[in-house]
C-alpha cells in the first residue's frame, strides 16, 4: 500500500520541483515509498494539470512566468543587477553588440561603459530609451511589429534587419535552459528570431537567473554546447559545472 495519497504525492512532486527544478521517476519512488508506474502516472496528471513538463524519466518546472520587461525587472531586481554587473567584464573597445529585448538586459544597457566606441544593435524600444542616457555609444534600433509580451520586434522585418549585420558579441535573453534541450523561449516566433540572432554572431552570452535553471518552455533555440559565456549566481554550482564541461567561460554574479 502506498505511503502518500496521490493528493499528497503531488503535493510532495511540486515542492520538490519547486526547489530542484527537475525530477525523475526512480528517484521519486524510492522518495515517496512506491513505484515508477504510480509516479509516471503522477507525473502524467500534473502535465495535463499544466503543472510541469514531462521528460524522458521525469519532469521539469515550467519557464517562469512571463510579463513585460518592464514588468519583470521587479522580479529578482537584485540578482539581475548583479548578472548585469559581471557581465560588464565580456565588454571590449569597439565590439558590435546585440542586446536582446529582457529585462536584464535592460540593466545591463544602463551600465555599458561609454569610454570604448561601442556599437549596440537591439530591438527593444526600452533598451533603446536607456541607451539614450549614454550619448557615446551608437544605437541602432531594429524595427518592426512591437511584441508587448517580448518587448521588441521579433518580426519578420526585424529577422531581416538582423540578417544585415554580423555582430562581435550578442546578449540573447533566455525564457528556460534545461540539460534536455539547452535554451528554451515561450513563444514561437520568439525563440525562431533568437536562434537568427545566435547564428549572426561571433560570440553568444546569456545572463541566466536561477529560476530559469532546469526549466522548460515550448521552443528550443540554442543548444547548450553553442553557448560562449554563461554569467550565473553561485546559489547552483551544478550549472556551472555543466557548462564548464562544455568548454563555455562561466562568470559568476
Amino acid at each position: 500500500m502506498d505511503k502518500y495519497s496521490p493528493e499528497e504525492r503531488h503535493q510532495l512532486i511540486m515542492q520538490l520541483l519547486q526547489s530542484h527544478q527537475k525530477v525523475m521517476a526512480v528517484d521519486l519512488a524510492s522518495q515517496l515509498c512506491t513505484t515508477e508506474a504510480t509516479i509516471r502516472r503522477d507525473l502524467r496528471y500534473l502535465a495535463d494539470e499544466g503543472l510541469c513538463k514531462r521528460i524522458h524519466g521525469g519532469a521539469l518546472s515550467l519557464a517562469p512566468p512571463t510579463g513585460t520587461p518592464e514588468e519583470r525587472l521587479n522580479n529578482r531586481n537584485s540578482e539581475k543587477q548583479a548578472l548585469a554587473i559581471a557581465a560588464l567584464s565580456l565588454i571590449k573597445p569597439k565590439q558590435l553588440i546585440f542586446l536582446d529585448a529582457s529585462s536584464t538586459n535592460m540593466l545591463l544597457a544602463s551600465m555599458l561603459p561609454t569610454n570604448l566606441d561601442l556599437t549596440v544593435v537591439t530591438n527593444s524600444p526600452a533598451i533603446a530609451t536607456r541607451l539614450l542616457e549614454r550619448q557615446t555609444i551608437k544605437t541602432i534600433l531594429i524595427g518592426g511589429v512591437l511584441d508587448y509580451a517580448v518587448g521588441g520586434a521579433i518580426d519578420i522585418t526585424a529577422a531581416q534587419a538582423v540578417s544585415k549585420f554580423r555582430f562581435d558579441l550578442c546578449f540573447v535573453g533566455v525564457c528556460a535552459w534545461s540539460s534536455e534541450v539547452g535554451f528554451c523561449a515561450v513563444h514561437y516566433q520568439d525563440g525562431d528570431f533568437k536562434h537568427l540572432v545566435c547564428a549572426r554572431s561571433g560570440a553568444i552570452a546569456v545572463l541566466c537567473t536561477e529560476d530559469k535553471i532546469e526549466a522548460l518552455a515550448s521552443y528550443p533555440f540554442l543548444e547548450s554546447q553553442d553557448l560562449d559565456y554563461l554569467v550565473c549566481t553561485d546559489s547552483d554550482s551544478s550549472i556551472a559545472r555543466y557548462f564548464a564541461e562544455q568548454q563555455c567561460q562561466v562568470i559568476i554574479g
